[in-house]
């Protein structure tokens, strides 16, 4: 009886690992932790503004609680706050409250260009704090550019970069344009 237990468990646990490859950030999806969407609480900072309501959990952090959602983004609102790019917000947002659609049974990740341009910005800002860009948030794992994926905003309203790696601010002349005056 012993045997079959501890068979029956060695089955188990490698049936368990080879499902981890199949799902996004190695989360197997059963039944008992089948995604579900839950409104955007009040209380989350970090997604205050965002354009839809409803959140999908497991996020894709594999944060399985609200609370336990509520909890980790605040740790992020810092980085929010100091601007590093225009998407931090949607780019956070999207990880830790995905949008969720009741029909959609698919999980809507940001696009790799929208992690890979927050991360050229912000990740200088948190190594200045001492902070490395985590590997939970390795852009390798987001699809490249599709209509299931959320992109990155409108250049349109991204200010231009100087030669020091400096935002320029609107209106300031450009020094070295190449355009005519």
């Amino acid at each position: 009886m012993q045997r079959r237990l501890c068979a029956l468990l060695l089955l188990a646990s490698q049936c368990m690992g080879s499902a981890a490859g199949l799902f996004p950030f190695g989360e197997p999806d059963f039944s008992y932790k089948r995604s579900n969407c839950k409104p955007i609480p009040a209380p989350m900072l970090l997604c205050r503004g965002i354009e839809y309501q409803s959140m999908r959990l497991p996020n894709l952090l594999g944060h399985e609680t609200v609370q336990e959602v509520l909890e980790q983004a605040s740790t992020w609102i810092p980085l929010v706050q100091k601007q590093c790019h225009p998407d931090t917000r949607k780019f956070l947002c999207s990880l830790f409250a995905p949008v969720c659609i009741d029909d959609l049974d698919e999980i809507i990740q940001p696009c790799h260009s929208l992690c890979e341009e927050v991360k050229e910005s912000c990740a200088p800002v948190m190594s200045a704090f001492g902070f490395p860009w985590p590997d939970m948030l390795d852009c390798s794992r987001f699809p490249k550019d599709n209509d299931l994926c959320i992109p990155l905003a409108s250049s349109d309203h991204i200010l231009p970069v100087t030669r020091e790696g400096k935002r320029e601010r609107p209106g300031r002349p450009r020094t070295g344009s190449i355009c005519p005056r």
